[in-house]
């Protein structure tokens, strides 16, 4: 073996025992190693097991039912070069490598090499299945198992499964982007595994960001439960606020297995450790923040189930530790499901539920979006006045100067949310003149988030609708469209349906027409019903 290729043996045996400790079948992890290996399929599930030429050939020979010990180590790399190479393996000689890889032999051959081989060998291929001898063949990835936690934080387990961003793509693809932008192997073995554990090659985003000491302090933190101390808790806080930002981005398809992953770890720290009541206080804080995001990229996924679990995780989490901006924010949130749903009523029990732990939080800043939620739920109830006097109070709080009391998890919100959110009240009072007036204040200013932008552009476009100005509305929803093709929101892409939905009784008008064009080059529609 030349020394490239016991240095890529060696990579490949590291890489395997990771993979193997997340779940994954050696079947798998030789399909991660074909989209990022050229080689044969033979010489890939070696390197599945991290076998070098000798160790396979040692237990091929214990396994010849023949009792002659004929593999040397250049015939293995013969058959694994065809059909570079002289010789193919045959039908008998797939049969035992199939035994030693715990696999199929038809997963040995490539199809033009199977076509090679006459029926009674391709017979002999077809019936040749060990994946029994593999502990972990009958798991399949990708897939997630729904976990729970109580109040008491019990749960987020390991399910035995991988979480969905692990396919063999996405392993591949991290593989690929650790090769290029980190030459040095032990740096990049340790990414890997951190990138593993935190939900695949969008967590590299994050990990840039933590200092080498930094990364070994988490490395110790996934590899084991014993050593939690100040520093562990420090760096799963900056990771948990760096997650925030990542879906303004990514979107939530994206970055829900990186948060997820997060949770889990943090669950299981909780779960496992002895700790210092602040310590715990502290991950506790952290576990709840990762449930609230969790919940929220559900939300906007519409997975509303999925979603309202994670907030009442997090809001067992957050009554544990007595926080009343978190208790809040997390009330709001669900109401925001309800609202969402059309259910005004539910949307008002939160709202109200919430009201007087917004009046204990010191924060200016959660009681302006308290507010503004209040008056968003009050406007579908038809409680104008009630709704005008929270859409105030909300425009007054946002404008005070921000303090330490305003928790970092509310960056995104400023007075553009206010102007933004005020055109949805208006909507919803009748007022139309002065919704487009509130969505075109709130589009004057640039805005970082695309789901904003885009709420904002189709609260404009519904006021248009409304007044049947047709072409201005098709013009808003079309770059409404744009973002949500951008992104993954599925609230956003909903709403784009809905705007167009809005727009039946012109669907012959020529600006609806070639909307409807561009909505299905987005793959927002497929078919627009007469």
């Amino acid at each position: 073996m030349s020394r490239d290729g016991y240095h890529i043996m060696i990579d490949c045996r590291k890489h395997s025992e990771l993979l193997r400790a997340k779940g994954f079948s050696f079947d798998q992890i030789a399909d991660i190693f074909t989209l990022y290996h050229d080689v044969s399929p033979l010489k890939l599930h070696r390197y599945a097991h991290g076998l070098t030429g000798a160790q396979a050939v040692a237990a091929y020979n214990d396994l010849d039912p023949a009792g002659t010990a004929a593999m040397r180590v250049p015939r293995l790399y013969v058959f694994e070069g065809w059909p570079d190479s002289e010789r193919r393996p045959n039908a008998r000689a797939l049969t035992i490598f199939a035994q030693i890889y715990h696999t199929t032999a038809r997963r040995l051959v490539t199809d033009e090499m199977y076509a090679s081989y006459s029926p009674n060998d391709r017979d002999l291929i077809d019936r040749t299945d060990h994946r029994h001898l593999d502990s972990q063949g009958s798991r399949h990835a990708p897939g997630t198992v729904a976990t729970r936690a109580s109040m008491e934080l019990e749960a987020v387990r390991a399910s035995g499964t991988v979480p969905a961003a692990l396919t063999p793509a996405g392993c591949a693809a991290l593989l690929r982007a650790l090769r290029a932008e980190e030459a040095d192997v032990k740096r990049r073995d340790l990414l890997f595994e951190l990138a593993l554990a935190m939900g695949g090659a969008p967590a590299l985003v994050l990990l840039r960001h933590l200092s080498p000491p930094e990364k070994d302090r988490l490395a110790t933190a996934v590899r084991t439960s014993g050593r939690v101390d100040a520093g562990t808790v420090e760096v799963i806080e900056k990771l948990t606020a760096r997650c925030r930002r990542l879906d303004d981005d990514f979107g939530p398809e994206t970055v829900l297995p990186v948060v997820d992953a997060q949770r889990e770890l943090v669950a299981g720290l909780l779960r496992g450790e002895t700790l210092l009541p602040a310590l715990r206080d502290r991950l506790t804080y952290a576990y709840a923040q990762l449930s609230q995001l969790a919940g929220y990229l559900q939300y906007d996924l519409m997975d509303y189930a999925g979603a309202q679990r994670r907030y009442r995780e997090a809001l067992g989490a957050a009554h544990q530790i007595a926080d009343p901006t978190l208790i809040t924010y997390l009330h709001t949130c669900l109401s925001n499901i309800f609202l969402r749903q059309g259910q005004t009523g539910r949307a008002l029990d939160h709202i109200y539920a919430a009201e007087g732990w917004a009046r204990r939080s010191p924060s200016a800043l959660l009681r302006s979006l308290h507010a503004i939620d209040m008056a968003r739920a009050l406007a579908r109830s038809g409680s104008v006045r009630e709704s005008e006097h929270a859409l105030a109070r909300s425009r007054q709080l946002v404008s005070q100067p921000r303090s330490e009391a305003d928790p970092s998890y509310l960056y995104w919100w400023t007075p553009i949310g206010v102007q933004r959110n005020t055109a949805y009240c208006m909507l919803a009072w009748g007022r139309l003149t002065d919704a487009i007036d509130s969505a075109e204040q709130a589009l004057a200013i640039p805005m970082t988030r695309k789901i904003a932008h885009g709420e904002a552009l189709l609260y404009y476009a519904e006021a248009l609708t409304r007044k049947r100005e047709i072409p201005a509305a098709v013009d808003k929803i079309r770059g409404a469209a744009h973002l949500a093709g951008s992104h993954s929101s599925g609230q956003l892409t909903d709403s784009v349906r809905q705007a167009r939905t809005r727009l039946q009784p012109w669907a012959g008008n020529k600006h609806v027409r070639h909307l409807d064009e561009e909505l299905r080059s987005l793959s927002i529609v497929s078919q627009i019903k007469e």
